[in-house]
């Protein structure tokens, strides 16, 4: 059963790059790594009261490869088209708000 459909993510430790917390959590999480990263957009995850910012990468270009996650993390990795997410997001309440918005990202890119 899926618990929820999210796209790989992680606290920056200090003094790390955006771009380089997204390559160690995708190779955590999913064991894949990637020849190429585009930025997708950074987003506030809750001005009220939180002045945290997410950094989103699309990822291409992957190679598969041993994950390694963190111990208080259970993950099942999956590859997912763009109309399986849709899908998800229509049929269930179990697809994250970063997962929504670079889904939306990527595709409005694309439509460019």
């Amino acid at each position: 059963d899926l618990v929820s459909l999210e796209i790989p993510a992680g606290k920056l430790d200090p003094g790390e790059k955006p771009l380089d917390c997204a390559k160690r959590e995708l190779s955590e999480e999913t064991g894949y790594e990637a020849d190429t990263w585009e930025h997708l957009t950074t987003t506030a995850t809750s001005i009220g009261f939180s002045d945290e910012l997410m950094h989103l990468y699309l990822a291409t270009d992957l190679r598969e490869g041993e994950s390694h996650p963190d111990e208080d993390e259970f993950v099942r990795v999956g590859l997912y088209e763009p109309e399986e997410v849709r899908e998800l997001m229509e049929t269930t309440q179990r697809v994250d708000s970063k997962t929504v918005i670079a889904l939306l990202v990527a595709e409005a890119r694309t439509k460019q």
